[in-house]
């Protein structure tokens, strides 16, 4: 694959020299894959045999003996202030490519913790049986590792936790929401799972998932936000259609506002969703919801196609995928963070800047318009009807209709 980038007899022997000699192939191979550009993977392949002859002139004769230590030497001693960023980049690549085959070793030690004993079955159990997504898992992590600090520091052993009481947990409980942190029902539901999965293990003497009080949700309390339909033409008319990541993100935005769909959803879709003879879009499901397939509208596939007629000619079968190598498909993260930048950017301020607001804003229109709950919900790809019922709050038009009038007083 060298001799893709590389025509020249005398180049291509000077990469075939030194330790990481054998890898440079497979390497040119690896940047091929992850979509750069010709002139970006040449200068990456150009500093990396820079640092093929910096191990070389050091002694080092086996690649298996290059580590990370001689790529931050490299980096200090040998990169300019103009070519460092290129530099760290290409030794990034290549330190990816290295550890993918075995060649190098990562030498930061994994930090083991002093009670691993019980984290680790726990973690296990979230991601085996409960099924967790990676945000609840990373989530339920978190609070079971301060909580575990919380009861002996890092050196929490299986006899501590056995004479864990009530008391321990209602003063960790006080402790939390004194400080304010939010979130308390999520850290109150993931220390509850966590105190009876050690009662089911014997790691503590009784269940007490009980000390632990249920935070009060009311159904349909809070009040769906929506905007204006003015201010979704404002952001999609500040979008600048004239480069690749606009016309992605003007196609996200418009995509998210004419089907209400979350942001999730969105980086899902993939190109076989989208049926252009059929003209029919699948919307693929989210939280328990159910898949949707719905006619393409007319804008949505002209902002689509003209995206795709720039889009990288990279074999990934998501539809929105980063702007620049090495490529990769959005996250449901990115694409709530592009929304928000463009309401910021459109000086349109709502309580969510993000991806739901643009979901709650159709729903209301689509009330508003006289569209059922039933429509609305099949749509959203709600199961139950339960769900959609929030909106029917917003549609004051309705509940003016409803509203009884004010008893007069008589004297």
């Amino acid at each position: 694959m060298l001799e893709f980038y590389f025509t020249d007899k005398r180049t291509l022997g000077l990469f075939n020299q030194g330790p990481l000699g054998p890898c440079f192939d497979g390497f040119a191979t690896h940047l091929r894959k992850l979509g750069y550009h010709l002139v970006v993977a040449q200068g990456f392949l150009r500093q990396c045999r820079r640092f093929n002859i910096f191990v070389a002139t050091r002694g080092i004769t086996d690649c298996k003996r290059v580590d990370f230590s001689q790529m931050r030497n490299f980096l200090r001693t040998h990169a300019g202030s103009e070519t460092k960023k290129v530099t760290r980049c290409a030794l990034r690549r290549l330190s990816e490519y290295l550890m993918g085959i075995g060649v190098l070793r990562d030498e930061t030690p994994r930090k083991v913790s002093q009670y691993a004993w019980i984290l680790d079955p726990y973690l296990s159990y979230l991601k085996e049986e409960r099924q967790l997504t990676k945000a609840s898992f990373l989530q339920a992590r978190k609070h079971i590792s301060q909580f575990l600090e919380f009861l002996g520091g890092k050196a929490v052993s299986s006899s501590q936790l056995k004479l864990l009481g009530p008391e321990s947990v209602e003063i960790y409980l006080k402790k939390w929401i004194d400080a304010g942190q939010g979130g308390l029902d999520r850290f109150v539901s993931s220390l509850r799972v966590f105190l009876r999965f050690c009662s089911r293990q014997k790691f503590i003497r009784r269940d007490l998932s009980g000390v632990i009080p249920s935070i009060p949700r009311y159904r349909l309390s809070s009040l769906p936000k929506g905007m204006e339909e003015s201010d979704l033409r404002r952001i999609l008319k500040k979008i600048d259609l004239t480069d690749l990541t606009g016309r992605r993100n003007y196609a996200i935005v418009l995509l998210m506002m004419l089907y209400g769909i979350r942001g999730s959803q969105a980086a899902a879709l993939q190109l076989s969703d989208i049926s252009w003879p059929r003209l029919t879009i699948r919307i693929p499901p989210s939280k328990n919801g159910k898949e949707v397939v719905l006619p393409l509208l007319e804008p949505v596939g002209e902002a689509i196609l003209r995206y795709l007629r720039c889009r990288p000619q990279y074999p990934l079968r998501h539809v929105f995928i980063s702007r620049r190598a090495p490529y990769r498909p959005l996250t449901e993260l990115a694409v709530s963070v592009l929304v928000r930048r463009c309401m910021i950017r459109a000086g349109v301020k709502v309580p969510l800047s993000g991806s739901s607001t643009l979901r709650h804003s159709w729903a209301i229109r689509a009330l508003a318009h006289g569209a059922s709950i039933k429509s609305i919900a099949d749509v959203l790809g709600h199961r139950y009807l339960g769900t959609t019922l929030v909106y029917a709050k917003a549609d004051l038009k309705m509940l003016r209709q409803v509203t009884l009038p004010w008893p007069e007083v008589r004297s």
